[in-house]
């Protein structure tokens, strides 16, 4: 019973004591100046400097088309169709994009409908053989007809080892396949074509030109075949 009482009272003095410490800590804190050093001392504050996600604008794709009224329209019996979408590549690492586009129907009707589109596309370099090989697809959902529409189409480039000083040709073959909901159709096609290609600018100008020659010719088993010739001219900031 004594040895109880006696803890009791050392830890009495011992609560008291701190009190008095505490007390007296404080009222030096509040005595002293506060100064950028003193709360350095005293004060520590955790400073997290967190990234916020930035918006990828440049995943991000919005067209519009028919919205501004034309000078030529006016020699036309109706109005063009006006249309806005908008395309969004969700994945970085994934060459596919979702969007959206709602279009009204320029006729007297003034129909809206709208439609939800997806695309992927995927290349490749076969090594071996020293060929690229591609993949693209694309589709499209409608509102108004409930309907759907997918394609598919593949590609092989296959280079040419002519000796052209700043020419590069290719033979491209181009397979493909297209499904239609709507009208029950499945379409298939093959195209190849010879493709040359070359740089008319310099390095060190400030505009890039290129300039693209294709021959093609096309098979399909519901239509006869076709040729093509096309001349290509793109200019471009030399970035």
């Amino acid at each position: 019973m004594v040895l109880l009482v006696r803890g009791v009272a050392c830890l009495l003095l011992a609560s008291a004591a701190m009190a008095t410490h505490a007390a007296a800590a404080e009222d030096e804190i509040w005595s002293k100046n506060i100064t950028p050093a003193w709360l350095d001392e005293h004060v520590t504050v955790k400073r997290t400097n967190r990234s916020r996600p930035v918006p990828r604008l440049s995943r991000t794709q919005v067209w519009a088309n028919g919205l501004a009224r034309s000078d030529m329209q006016a020699f036309l019996p109706t109005d063009f169709d006006r249309a806005v979408g908008a395309k969004l590549q969700p994945f970085h690492d994934y060459n596919f994009l979702v969007g959206t586009e709602l279009v009204r129907s320029g006729s007297e009707s003034g129909l809206v409908s709208s439609k939800a589109t997806w695309e992927a596309f995927l290349e490749r370099d076969w090594e071996p053989l020293g060929v690229t090989l591609g993949l693209s697809t694309a589709g499209f959902v409608d509102s108004v007809q409930n309907g759907y529409s997918q394609s598919i189409s593949g590609s092989m480039d296959i280079p040419f080892d002519i000796p052209l000083q700043t020419w590069t040709t290719q033979l491209r073959i181009s397979p493909s396949m297209n499904v239609d909901s709507m009208s029950g159709a499945i379409g298939t096609g093959l195209l190849s074509e010879i493709i040359g290609q070359t740089r008319l600018s310099a390095r060190t100008d400030r505009l890039r030109t290129d300039l693209n020659v294709r021959l093609g010719y096309g098979l399909a088993p519901s239509a006869r075949p076709t040729a093509s010739a096309r001349l290509e001219l793109r200019i471009a900031p030399n970035l």
